[in-house]
């Protein structure tokens, strides 16, 4: 068996991955879109109803995020059809994306006495495995980070531009990765980790000058750029006090560790340690991915810990990725004899990570694992019971994104349909959910402990209560 999986190549792992990303968009085809994706939906059906014609969103829609996910959106409605099957195509096609670059990535930078089935190890990733499921810019981020590294360690100038004006065109956190990639550049050219071909550096002149000219013309419309004057996203980027960055630093740290990814720690940083002391026994592959993982790591941890923008796991896949591919060339380098047992370890926690779920007065990254698809069959069921005792929907109060539905579902929403916004004063009945991370603890310990619980219903820790004002 272990010399079967010696002699699968490369292409076979891609073809097998892409045969399960197209297993999975059958699947999951009509899911609707969750969290942070509703509102991208809602700005790019702004762009697709001005019919291509205006790619720069109103201030009132606009998070200060450039727009190339969701106008991309808005291109795949306006070719197909404005549907969920149509939005998940696109994703599809990013995905396999993705993880063409990783098998690259890997098959560059592996050791030599590394099967290419450890590919599989990688893409097995919680966060990652998510994201591939979740309708959100940060698959789309993923794969010009991987293609700027695959294009920076080949040497291909083209590449690379495109990747670089892809990062900053997707999302603000892609200004931070082009700073990384530029130390990473840095980095490997003095330590000569790379070829050093003067051609490569016209690819940053390229992006930044297609990104300026990009802001000169939000500035011309809007009145701004990049940083946004709309209130509630505004409020999301300011600096904060020493108090909070300590908490932000904690939430860093922990995004590193949760949904099984500990295991990954506890097997690296001894190998790691023992890697650096040792410099005679060095290997370049190992060195360009662990510089890649350690600029990442900083350039994300003072990019965002000093702010108040909540901090979410996906944010940092690129980080866990490399993280994985580091362990796996240690691993190899130091040709450990229980190395099947650690692979093995390292599965189990990966696929364990999809069933952390925490208390409800702790904010969980809901969309950092496949947990967050069990509150699809919840909403159905506690909405067949609410329809089915004769509840009003206006009579509930519940910060369940439900009103959003003609974003997340494209669904037509009456007033009849709507519930009420949450306000514990005047609602005859309240609807929670872990789902949701906006509950304070006080308004939770309020609810569960002076209201009656009229239905609950759960699944693999993922509820939906019904309350009732006695």
């Amino acid at each position: 068996m272990i010399n079967y999986f010696k002699k699968i190549s490369f292409k076979q792992i891609l073809f097998f991955l892409v045969c399960v990303l197209v297993v999975e968009f059958l699947l999951l085809k009509q899911t609707p879109f969750f969290w942070d994706g509703i509102s991208k939906s809602s700005r790019a059906t702004w762009i697709y109803a001005n019919g291509l014609t205006e790619f720069i969103v109103p201030t009132d829609h606009n998070s200060g995020h450039p727009p190339l996910w969701i106008a991309l959106l808005a291109v795949f409605w306006t070719i197909f059809q404005k549907a969920l099957w149509s939005s998940r195509l696109l994703l599809l096609i990013v995905n396999i994306g993705v993880v063409w670059q990783i098998v690259l990535f890997c098959k560059t930078n592996f050791l030599k006495t590394v099967s290419a089935f450890a590919v599989l190890v990688v893409c097995l990733e919680p966060t990652f495995v998510a994201q591939t499921t979740n309708l959100n810019n940060d698959m789309l981020l993923l794969f010009f980070t991987l293609l700027s590294l695959n294009a920076l360690i080949k040497t291909k100038s083209v590449l690379f531009s495109l990747a670089l004006t892809g990062l900053l065109f997707i999302n603000l956190r892609g200004i931070y990765i082009v700073i990384a990639i530029v130390l990473i550049h840095v980095v490997y050219s003095r330590l000569k980790l790379i070829e050093n071909e003067r051609s490569i550096y016209l690819a940053y002149g390229i992006a930044l000058l297609s990104f300026v000219v990009f802001c000169y013309f939000q500035y011309e419309k809007l009145g701004w750029f990049l940083i946004t004057q709309k209130e509630n996203y505004n409020m999301q980027r300011q600096s904060v006090g020493v108090k909070q960055v300590l908490i932000n630093s904690i939430v860093y740290v922990k995004s590193f560790l949760e949904y099984g990814r500990f295991i990954v720690a506890l097997f690296l940083l001894p190998l790691l340690v023992r890697y650096i002391k040792n410099k005679t026994n060095r290997s370049i592959k190992i060195d360009r991915i662990a510089i890649a993982f350690f600029v990442f790591a900083f350039i994300f941890f003072i990019g965002m810990v000093p702010f108040s923008n909540p901090i979410g796991d996906r944010y940092f896949m690129i980080c866990y990725l490399l993280a994985i591919i580091l362990l796996i060339n240690l691993i190899a380098h130091y040709n450990l004899v229980n190395k099947s047992l650690i692979y093995s370890i390292i599965v189990l926690m990966f696929v364990s990570g999809h069933f952390w779920i925490y208390p409800a007065t702790i904010s969980q990254s809901w969309d950092s694992s496949l947990a967050y698809l069990n509150s699809y069959t919840v909403e159905d069921q506690m909405e067949d019971y609410i329809d089915s005792v004769g509840i009003k929907t206006s009579e509930i109060g519940t910060r369940v994104r439900f009103n959003e539905r003609n974003f997340s579902e494209f669904k037509v929403i009456t007033e009849t349909d709507r519930y009420a916004d949450f306000n514990l004063a005047t609602n005859k009945f309240i609807l929670l959910s872990n789902i949701d991370n906006q509950t304070k603890d006080d308004e939770l310990n309020e609810i569960m402990n002076n209201w009656k619980l009229v239905k609950r219903y759960s699944q693999l820790g993922v509820f939906m209560s019904l309350y009732e004002r006695e």
